[in-house]
């Protein structure tokens, strides 16, 4: 249902031992590994006509099943419902000083959509949007479980987001959606005020990101990353089964729609691998290690 207001990295099998081993030892994922997740899942160009990340940009949630497991969602990760019933416990960045105009005193905007809505065959509320929030800071802190990565987080007086988070509860067997989360330098102005200062509507479905953007007076988004939910497994509330690792290196992938990022719309493909996957065959690995066995 909807409201109506409201590691997919190619890893070597040994590397994938290691994240088995220690709990939360997550790698980088380069900004042109985002880039190619984005056009091979379809993201690009029918949600976003291009996307040319300044930064890596990632979220860390509880894994089902193991509250005291955190994992680093990276483009395409399958989670279940569960795990996003709530927020991600962080928001972290890389690479920032590769973005333009960024100060100590700079602040940022996130949202999550769910460009499936409200099923993958007839998206009739696309861009359904689950939630916005303004006011993230850098917190002096690194990521919890990505040392090389900066925190961001919103301070206590930031106010309200201006959506509230809802969590994704797609419908059982309508797809598998595609769910987005973009970082936007925020504008100096927006500090201190909301964004129905400047005509900003709080109806969340059919959200035209186009017509935001312009609104708002935001360039394009620094860095984005996003997940699918599978809505065929166990009703929408199972993994789903890994989807390949869509040639996402630094080095390969489909480098389509290379250009900078602009406008925005709609949606269509899925990929990724499932973390508890990795953690499976992280531990293949490792027993094939250990018994003298070398695998490529």
């Amino acid at each position: 249902m909807y409201p109506t207001v409201s590691k997919s990295l190619p890893l070597s099998l040994l590397a994938l031992a290691s994240v088995s081993l220690a709990d939360d030892n997550a790698e980088s994922v380069s900004t042109l590994s985002f880039k190619n997740a984005f056009v091979n899942s379809g993201i690009v160009p029918e949600v976003i006509p291009a996307l040319d990340p300044a930064v890596s940009f990632y979220a860390t949630y509880k894994t089902e099943g193991d509250s005291n497991h955190s994992e680093l969602l990276i483009p395409g990760s399958s989670l279940t419902v569960n795990e996003i019933s709530t927020l991600p416990i962080e928001f972290s960045v890389e690479n920032l000083n590769n973005a333009t105009n960024i100060t100590a005193q700079t602040r940022y905007l996130i949202y999550l959509l769910d460009a499936d809505a409200p099923a993958r065959s007839n998206p009739t509320a696309r861009n359904l949007r689950h939630w916005l929030a303004g006011n993230f800071t850098l917190n002096g802190q690194n990521s919890s479980v990505l040392s090389t990565a900066q925190r961001l987080a919103r301070p206590p007086n930031a106010g309200a987001p201006f959506t509230n988070f809802t969590a994704p509860k797609p419908d059982a067997n309508s797809g598998v959606h595609r769910y987005i989360m973009a970082l936007y330098t925020q504008p100096a102005r927006f500090n201190t005020a909301g964004f129905e200062s400047v005509g900003m509507e709080r109806e969340v479905a059919n959200w035209n990101l186009s017509r935001w953007r312009t609104q708002l007076g935001l360039g394009p988004a620094i860095g984005a990353t996003y997940f699918v939910i599978d809505t065929g497994a166990n009703g929408g509330n199972g993994t789903s089964a890994p989807q390949g690792l869509n040639n996402q290196g630094g080095n390969g992938g489909n480098n389509n729609n290379a250009g900078g990022q602009g406008g925005d719309n709609d949606t269509n493909a899925a990929g990724g691998i499932k973390a508890s996957s990795v953690y499976v065959l992280g531990l293949t690995a490792l027993a094939a290690v250990f018994g003298g066995l070398i695998m490529v």
